[in-house]
């Protein structure tokens, strides 16, 4: 048993130096090699509100603010195909939000969908019409 287990292991191991191997294959010399070319920090002000951002070499650059419980903030660099990537979040207690035009969307609630949203919001269960409903 406990020789089965290694071997789990170790393939689970060899499997991730394996996406390690292939991930620095992709990376260029020139993103392994990224130097910082501008990095500011702000201690905290008297809201308990920090800000830093930085920039490297290779096009990577990172800007947040926030607090304990809210942070603001916008990277972006290039992707390998040569596309600009921008993201903007928000990470607070309902957790981390992002927006990008590169993430994918949704699609489009069908309509019998929103149909049946907006009768269950103006009927009871029975199936009457709830009094006074907007």
């Amino acid at each position: 048993m406990a020789l089965l287990c290694l071997a789990l292991l170790w393939a689970e191991l060899d499997a991730r130096l394996v996406r390690i191997r292939r991930i620095r294959r992709l990376v260029g010399s020139s993103e392994r090699d990224a130097q910082i070319t501008d990095y500011r920090v702000s201690p905290l002000d008297e809201q308990g509100v920090f800000k830093y951002a930085f920039k490297t070499s290779n096009g990577i650059d990172v800007q947040a603010a926030g607090t304990a419980l809210e942070t603001i903030g916008i990277y972006s660099y290039t992707s390998p195909e040569g596309e600009d990537i921008e993201t903007r979040y928000i990470a607070d207690e309902l957790g981390f939000h992002v927006v990008g035009r590169h993430l994918p969307q949704p699609p489009p609630t069908p309509d019998y969908i929103l149909r049946s949203l907006e009768y269950i919001r103006t009927h009871t269960e029975d199936g009457k019409l709830k009094p006074n409903v907007f």
